[in-house]
């Protein structure tokens, strides 16, 4: 709706039903009582603000020309009453229309991060967050505007628009004839600026997410910046992309300055000549001094409507950019089939895990697999350590088991129970993970240590901490669990966040354990105590170790060496140091244990 006759153009009117205008209908549904007295407030302002033509046209003729007082405050009264229903009227459409809109994008913006949320997690591997923050922030901002003004306002100018050209029209037939003009005239240049301005409505929206991108990366890696003292070379990167922004959107300015100046002037220039046409026939008696004011007057409104349609064209075709960004993101699927009719799993205290022939690859790298038919048994109840160079799948394989991915063949059994015939809400249920990286969340250290346990009594929360070994810390803080931990957890030390994450662990009690080396920012002495702990959680449960330290290497019943997504040994430490030479050299280089082989 920035198109004044681009209202009337099919193609035009096709692009924003299938784009912004879509969106929004599938959002209105709950508010439809409110938008039906909305629009009969916008019928009512469109209905008063023709009827002042009229009025005036009284004015002229039966209060002014007649000469008769009465008739005089007649006309001022009536006037006067179109007025003021045009006031309430106009009043009703604003309000209405706001709380619409807001409550509109509000729901909109609540979808879109519970969807994200619930997509896969090989998205996020690709996904940039800045562009996902900026279709949640600036993409919905865009359409509120819609929603709040732009689309109301072009409604009601198009109401106005074509009253005003059927009164034209039927005050005088020779207007027929100007109006078959002027119509082609300005609809072709609006159909053709049009689609190159979503075009370039569409560009700029995605160089603002790419200074999103630029801006959260930053400042998320501000002390490796700082570190490497390249405060110039991100600045310059960051300027490069506002530059982009910059240029995208005087593109998008351009065209709907262009759009704009090439409708008012056609448009004018249209009016001119029927005002040359009216003014002829008020000469030759054929029409009153009255029923020129209105012909002068509904000119001046079809005038004001076409310019404010093609002034409000801009912003339709920005939300409309906007409208496509966010739906891509609503019909995205998730690529993870989910189980039709779920099983639960055996509810033994301990948890089996077997692989059966999996092989796997990222889409990244169709052609380079990770895992290649890896077989793997582990019984209930057993401490597993995963070995391996960098690269031999480890990590992937935790991947698997949480079933962030599907294998592309095989099969992956916990009780032997295929973990796709599950849940995934009782299989995450069922494991307990500890990155070599911990996610700690801009809240308190009582929040991040209950994260996976929400319900949580605090009680609960401190005994986990205790057991982490780092209670001692929190009861330091002045304020305890309820001190902030700043975003990411800024304001804690490596191995501060690596024990929180443990606590969040311990407190979630899970029957499968997943330990990506979760010692491994701790200094020695922490790290003996939080060993013991993660013993006495290990004990009955089933846990596997990504393992980079020869502790928990030794205190494994079971060794996995992994080389190029395949098992190559399995046994114990000694074993192993006597039968195998990858992982005598793996134990001399990264365990310190034992010369290599020669």
């Amino acid at each position: 709706m920035r198109r004044s006759a681009a209202m009337l153009a099919p193609e035009t009117a096709e692009k924003v039903s299938l784009s912004a205008l879509r969106l929004f209908a599938r959002y209105a549904v709950p508010y439809r009582r409110k938008i039906m007295v909305a629009a009969a407030a916008l019928l009512m302002v469109s209905a008063a603000t023709l009827s002042l033509g009229q009025g005036l046209a009284f004015f002229v003729d039966q209060g002014l020309g007649a000469d008769n007082p009465d008739m005089l405050r007649l006309s001022v009264f009536v006037t006067l009453g179109l007025a003021s229903i045009l006031s309430i009227g106009s009043y009703l459409r604003a309000r209405l229309v706001n709380e619409v809109g807001e409550h509109i994008v509000a729901d909109m913006r609540r979808a879109l991060f519970s969807h994200l949320l619930h997509l896969h997690t090989g998205y996020f591997e690709t996904a940039k967050t800045g562009d996902l923050l900026s279709r949640i922030n600036t993409d919905t901002i865009l359409m509120q505007t819609v929603l709040t003004s732009t689309l109301s306002m072009a409604i009601r100018n198009i109401l106005i628009l074509i009253g005003g050209l059927f009164l034209l029209i039927s005050a005088s037939m020779k207007m027929s004839l100007v109006i078959a003009v002027i119509i082609p005239l300005v609809v072709v240049p609006v159909v053709v600026l049009g689609a190159k301005l979503r075009k370039a409505s569409r560009k700029a929206q995605d160089k603002v997410a790419e200074v999103a991108v630029g801006a959260e990366e930053s400042l998320s890696a501000m002390r490796l910046i700082h570190a490497f003292h390249q405060h110039a070379f991100q600045d310059q990167q960051f300027g490069d992309k506002v530059e982009a922004s910059r240029q995208a959107a005087l593109r998008r300015v351009h065209l709907l300055g262009l759009l704009s100046a090439t409708v008012i002037f056609l448009v004018f220039c249209g009016i001119i000549t029927i005002l040359w046409v009216g003014g002829q026939d008020l000469l030759a008696g054929k029409i009153t001094a009255g029923e020129l004011s209105a012909f002068v007057f509904y000119a001046f409104l079809v005038a004001v409507s076409t310019g404010a349609l093609s002034e409000l064209a801009g912003d339709l075709q920005r939300a409309a950019g906007a409208a496509d960004r966010v739906a891509q993101i609503l019909d995205m699927k998730n690529a993870l089939p989910r189980a039709e009719a779920p099983v639960t799993l055996p509810q033994q205290d301990e948890v089996s895990v077997s692989l059966d022939q999996v092989s796997f690859a990222y889409e990244a790298r169709p052609d380079k697999p990770v895992l290649d038919g890896l077989s793997i048994h582990i019984p209930a109840g057993s401490h597993v350590a995963l070995v391996g160079p960098s690269g031999a799948g480890k990590s992937t394989l935790f991947h698997l088991l949480l079933r962030f991915y599907d294998p592309l063949s095989g099969a992956i059994k916990l009780n032997n129970c295929d973990i796709r015939d599950l849940s995934l809400a009782d299989l995450r249920a069922t494991i307990g993970l500890v990155p070599q990286e911990p996610t700690l969340f801009s809240g308190t250290l009582a929040d991040n240590i209950a994260f996976g346990s929400p319900g949580a009594s605090r009680e609960a929360v401190r005994e986990a901490a205790r057991q982490a070994e780092i209670l001692e810390f929190i009861d330091a803080l002045e304020d305890g669990f309820d001190s902030f931990v700043g975003e990411k957890g800024i304001r804690l030390s490596g191995g501060q966040k690596q024990r929180v994450a443990i606590a969040r662990v311990i407190l979630r009690n899970p029957r499968l354990l997943l330990l990506d080396e979760a010692t491994s920012a701790l200094d020695s002495v922490s790290e003996s105590a939080v060993q013991a702990a993660l013993g006495n959680v290990m004990k009955d449960r089933t846990s596997l170790v990504i393992a980079h330290r020869l502790s928990t290497i030794i205190d494994a019943d079971m060794i996995l060496l992994l080389d190029k997504g395949q098992l190559v040994a399995t046994g114990t430490h000694e074993t192993l140091l006597n039968e195998s030479a990858l992982y005598r050299e793996l134990a001399y280089y990264q365990f310190g244990d034992q010369q290599p082989a020669s």
